[in-house]
């Protein structure tokens, strides 16, 4: 069950992805993160008052208070990375997030896997450097570290990679202290209230950008909240590498194939290959679940 809700939540990332991206057009990158934490506070909302919720505060509030300024500086960068670069040039960029949460669930969580899913890992890592490369020849693939070291894009997603390669092994530890729904609420109060702060001075100007376009940015806003949510459970019922390496997988393809179909980005042999690599790596990933 752990696996299909990992692959689900992968859909919903990926196409959260090709929304936000469209959403960037219209408001700007920290607008769009208070539309999200908002919609986050109302749904969380809704299940504590539904449901049973429990929090030891004294143990929640470290690993929690961290979390949040990570996923709002991480949510940021990710933002400003999609909007000045194609999907098919820095979502791939993510699959470094699996090999890091490998270390961080390591070392915090005392997960550790076979050498299957290591090798797997490894694969990804291999067919993100053949994606990024101008042709299929080794010196090229060598020199796709160079390319991205250029790419203000690719170092904001590079960057990213680390942050939310350590974010789901938070989520874990919070998950010792808090109910899934008061974390969830917690999260997304705190931020809203931060950038709120930072973007108080252009609260009408927010409103008049959410009414102008509130038809694509709630549909942004929902498909996100799924994916949060179906990540939630996937990570209390999995290894969090597992479900990084999953997650990236399903993101870094669908970025190819969806880029060109809704960005009219190019499709060409070495990103083809490099999804072919990253296919061997998910599976071998996969292979010890099975």
């Amino acid at each position: 069950m752990g696996i299909i809700l990992c692959i689900i939540s992968g859909i919903f990332w990926a196409f959260f992805d090709i929304s936000r991206k469209f959403s960037l057009k219209k408001v700007k990158s920290t607008e769009l993160l208070i539309f999200f934490s908002l919609i986050q506070i109302v749904f969380f909302s809704i299940w504590l008052f539904l449901d049973f919720f429990k929090v030891d505060f004294h143990s929640y509030i470290l690993p929690a208070g961290l979390l949040v300024f990570i996923n709002i500086i991480s949510a940021f960068l990710f933002l400003e990375s999609i909007k000045s670069s194609q999907l098919s040039l820095t979502i791939p960029l993510l699959s470094f997030s699996p090999l890091f949460s490998a270390v961080f669930s390591s070392i915090i969580l005392k997960e550790n896997l076979n050498i299957f899913q290591y090798f797997g890992i490894i694969s990804i890592l291999v067919g993100t450097m053949i994606l990024y490369a101008k042709n299929f020849t080794l010196v090229e693939i060598l020199r796709s570290f160079s390319i991205i070291k250029s790419e203000k894009g690719a170092i904001y997603m590079l960057i990213v990679s680390i942050l939310w390669s350590v974010t789901p092994v938070f989520d874990k530890v919070c998950f010792k202290y808090a109910t899934m729904n008061f974390h969830g609420f917690f999260q997304s109060l705190v931020m809203f209230i931060l950038l709120i702060i930072i973007k108080r001075k252009e609260i009408d100007i927010l409103i008049v950008n959410y009414l102008k376009n509130y038809k694509l940015i709630s549909l942004t806003l929902v498909i996100g909240l799924g994916a949060t949510i179906l990540q939630f459970f996937s990570i209390s019922l999995t290894y969090v590498t597992i479900m990084e390496s999953i997650k990236r997988s399903i993101g870094q393809i669908s970025s190819v194939f969806l880029g060109n179909l809704y960005f009219k980005e190019t499709i060409n042999p070495q990103k083809v290959i490099g999804i072919l690599f990253l296919c061997v790596g998910i599976s071998s990933v996969l292979y010890y679940n099975f």
